[in-house]
C-alpha cells in the first residue's frame, strides 16, 4: 500500500501548488478537483462532508467531480519508540479517534472516493463525543466495510503512520481553519463561501464538459464573487 499512500500525497500537494485538476480521463474534459481538509470532530466540517461534499459526489457522474478529503485539521503529535503518538487534537481525544478511523478507511479503499466517502459520511453523521466505536459498528455493517481491518489498523503503528501522513499533506496544505476547501487547487474566502454552501452549483459551473443531468434539474444558487 505504501506505493498508493505516495501517489495520494503526490496528488493532493501537486493540485495545491500548481491548481491543476487532477485528470481521470485525459481525452475528455478534466473533473472539478476539489480537495477538503478536515476534522472528524468539527461541527463545521461535518456539515460540510455531509450536507455538501457526499450529496454532490452522489449526484455526479465520476468523471465530473474529483473528491479528495484529508482528516487531520489541527492535530499534535510526537514520535514515541517509533510510533507517532497524538497527543492533542482541537475537539479531543475523541476527535484523535475519528481521525485514525477515517485515515484507515481511506488507505482500505485506496484513496478512491466512491468507496471511502459512504463510511466517512456515516461516521460523520452518527459519531457523538466518546462514542467513536459504536459508530464504527454501525457504520462498517451499514456499508460493508470490515469493522475487524478497521480495528487491526485503528490499533497498530500502521494507523498512527496513517495518520501522521495526513498531517503531513495538512501542513503543505497551509490551512488556517477547517473546513479548508481547494477546488482546482485554488483557495480564497470565495472560493471557500461558495464551496461550503453550494458545493453542485460551483461543480456544475466549473465543469467544461456536457452538463450533467444533476446540472439541469439544479435549482440555480446565487455565487458570491
Amino acid at each position: 500500500m505504501m506505493v498508493l499512500r505516495v501517489v495520494f500525497v503526490v496528488a493532493v500537494v501537486v493540485g495545491v501548488v500548481s491548481g491543476a485538476a487532477v485528470c481521470s480521463d485525459c481525452d475528455g474534459p478534466e473533473p472539478v478537483d476539489v480537495v477538503t481538509y478536515y476534522e472528524s470532530m468539527c461541527p463545521f466540517s461535518r456539515k460540510f462532508l455531509t450536507t455538501q461534499l457526499y450529496p454532490t459526489m452522489k449526484l455526479l457522474p465520476d468523471n465530473v467531480m474529483n473528491v479528495t478529503i484529508v482528516p487531520y485539521g489541527f492535530a499534535h503529535e510526537k514520535e514515541e519508540n517509533g510510533k507517532w503518538v497524538m497527543y492533542n487534537c482541537q475537539h479531543g481525544p475523541s476527535e484523535c479517534v475519528g481521525n485514525v478511523i477515517a485515515a484507515c478507511v481511506l488507505n482500505m479503499t485506496s484513496y478512491e472516493s466512491r468507496e471511502y466517502m459512504p463510511m466517512i459520511n456515516c461516521m460523520e453523521v452518527n459519531t457523538r463525543h466518546g462514542h467513536q466505536m459504536e459508530a464504527l459498528s454501525k457504520c462498517a455493517l451499514a456499508t460493508n466495510m470490515s469493522e475487524p481491518e478497521i480495528l487491526t489498523c485503528y490499533n497498530s503503528t500502521e494507523g498512527s503512520q496513517l495518520h501522521y501522513q495526513m498531517g503531513q499533506i495538512t501542513h503543505a496544505g497551509h490551512i488556517h481553519y477547517v473546513p479548508h476547501i481547494n477546488v482546482n487547487g485554488q483557495h480564497s474566502k470565495v472560493i471557500q463561501y461558495n464551496a461550503y454552501n453550494h458545493l453542485l452549483e460551483v461543480v456544475c459551473q466549473l465543469y467544461k464538459g456536457p452538463e450533467p443531468a444533476a446540472c439541469k434539474a439544479r435549482q440555480q444558487a446565487t455565487l458570491v464573487g
